[in-house]
C-alpha cells in the first residue's frame, strides 16, 4: 500500500511539473525564425519550430488537428502545445486524461466507424474498439437476431469491405433498429467524461464506392435514396442525443462525386474532414480549377457555421509542397478551419514546420485575385498562392 501511495504521489507530482512547464511555454511564445519580419521563401529551412505564436485570442490563425494515434510519451508536450483538435479511439482514455492534465484544450472527439461493423474470427474473439459492435459476441448476435440490419447487394448478399486483415460488413443506414442500437452504444461510450463528441469515419454521401466494387445495395437504387438514408441517420443521431447534450458530431465525408454532395450532408454535422485537400498524394499539385473548388468548399463550409478539418497528404521532407498546402490554408481560414500536413501511414508522427510559427496577425479580409494568384492581407503581412505556377509567398512586415 505504501509503495502504491508513493507511486501515485510521484505521478501527480510529475503531471503537476509538466503542466507548469506547458503553462510557462504558453506565456512566453515568440517566433522562432530569425527573419520573421521578412519575406519567407517557399522552400523552408529544415528545422522545426519549438514555440507557437498565437496571432489573436479571438482569431486563431493556425489551428492544427491531431488524429488518431496517441502520441509517444516523448512527443506529448509538443502535441499538446501545438495541436488544437484531437481524435482518439475508445480505450485511449488514460492517455487522453494525461494529455488533458498537460493542458490539451480540445475539442477531443471519439473515433467511430459509421457505415460498418467488424466480423471477428469467432464469437468469443475481442473486436476492435473503433466501432459500435465492440463487445465479444456482438457480431454473432446481430447476425442471428437482426439480419435485416445488414446492407445487402442486389444478389441478396451482405456487402463485405476488407481493411487489411479485418473483415467489415456494411450496415443499412435507413434501418430503424440499427440506428437505435448504434445510438445506444454511442451513449454508453460517450458517457465517459472528457469526450466532447464523436468523429464518424467513412460516412458515404453517394454510391460511388459501391459502383467501383460492383456491389450495389438492393435497398437504394440511386444516389438520391442513399443520401436520404445517410442524412436521415445523421439527423437521428444529432437531434436525439448530440445537439440536446451539446456534444459535437464530426464526419469524414467519403465517396463524393461532386462538392454539392459534401454540402448536402452538413445539415446535421458540426464539422467535416476533407482529406487530400489542395495537393494530391504523394507529391503532386492539383489542377488549378480543382484547387479553387476545394478552396471554395472550405470557405462555404465555414460560412455555414461548420468546422472543416483539412488534411493535405505529402511526405515529411517535401517542405515546398507543405508550404503550398499551408499557405492555401491561410487563404481560407476564417477561424473555423483546422489543418494537418501528414502521411496517412504516419499519423503517429509529429511533423512541425517553421511556417506554423510565423506571426501574420489577423486577416484584414478574404482572399482576392492578384493576376493568376490569390492573395490575402493580414495586419502583419500577407500570403500569396499561385495555383498555376505553384509560387508561394508568406510575407511579414518590417517592424
Amino acid at each position: 500500500m505504501i509503495r502504491q501511495l508513493i507511486t501515485v504521489r510521484c505521478s501527480l507530482l510529475i503531471i503537476a511539473l509538466m503542466m507548469g512547464l506547458v503553462l510557462l511555454i504558453r506565456e512566453n511564445k515568440q517566433p522562432t525564425t530569425e527573419n520573421a519580419t521578412t519575406a519567407v521563401p517557399f522552400n523552408l529551412p529544415s528545422s522545426t519550430p519549438t514555440e507557437k505564436v498565437a496571432s489573436d485570442k479571438n482569431f486563431p490563425l493556425v489551428r492544427l488537428a491531431w488524429f488518431t494515434n496517441i502520441p509517444r510519451e516523448d512527443d506529448m508536450f509538443r502535441v499538446v502545445e501545438w495541436f488544437d483538435l484531437y481524435i482518439f479511439h475508445q480505450g485511449n482514455e488514460k492517455d487522453r486524461e494525461l494529455m488533458v492534465a498537460l493542458g490539451a484544450r480540445g475539442p477531443i472527439l471519439q473515433y467511430i466507424l459509421f457505415e460498418s461493423i467488424q466480423a471477428p474470427d469467432s464469437c468469443t474473439a475481442k473486436p476492435k474498439l473503433n466501432q459500435v459492435a465492440y463487445l465479444p459476441g456482438d457480431y454473432c448476435s446481430i447476425s442471428e437476431q437482426h439480419p435485416d440490419w445488414f446492407l445487402l447487394d442486389t444478389e441478396g448478399q451482405r456487402i463485405l469491405v476488407q481493411d487489411k486483415d479485418i473483415n467489415l460488413y456494411l450496415m443499412d443506414p435507413g434501418n430503424s433498429g440499427w440506428r437505435s442500437f448504434f445510438l445506444d452504444r454511442i451513449k454508453t461510450i460517450q458517457a465517459e467524461p472528457n469526450w466532447d463528441g464523436i468523429f464518424l469515419d467513412n460516412v458515404p454521401v453517394t454510391l460511388a464506392f459501391r459502383e467501383v466494387s460492383g456491389h450495389l445495395p438492393a435497398a437504394y437504387s440511386d444516389d438520391t435514396s442513399y443520401q436520404a438514408a445517410v442524412q436521415g441517420f445523421l439527423k437521428y443521431l444529432y437531434e436525439s442525443y448530440f445537439h440536446p447534450n451539446k456534444k459535437l458530431v464530426f464526419a469524414n465525408l467519403v465517396s463524393r462525386k461532386d462538392d454539392a454532395d459534401w454540402v448536402s450532408q452538413l445539415n446535421y454535422l458540426d464539422g467535416a474532414m476533407h482529406e487530400g485537400w489542395a495537393i494530391d498524394w504523394p507529391d503532386g499539385y492539383r489542377p488549378a480549377d480543382t484547387w479553387e473548388k476545394q478552396m471554395v468548399l472550405a470557405e462555404q463550409t465555414q460560412e455555414m457555421g461548420k468546422t472543416i478539418v483539412i488534411v493535405s497528404h505529402g511526405t515529411q521532407e517535401d517542405k515546398t509542397l507543405q508550404n503550398f498546402a499551408f499557405a492555401s490554408y491561410l487563404l481560407i481560414n476564417h477561424g473555423n478551419a483546422f489543418f494537418r500536413y501528414a502521411n496517412s501511414d504516419d499519423y503517429a508522427e509529429v511533423w512541425l514546420y517553421e511556417n506554423y510559427a510565423y506571426d501574420l496577425g489577423v486577416p484584414l479580409g478574404p482572399r482576392y485575385r492578384d493576376g493568376q494568384a490569390w492573395k490575402r492581407d493580414f495586419t502583419k503581412g500577407n500570403v500569396l498562392v499561385n495555383p498555376e505556377t505553384h509560387q508561394v509567398e508568406i510575407n511579414m512586415k518590417q517592424k
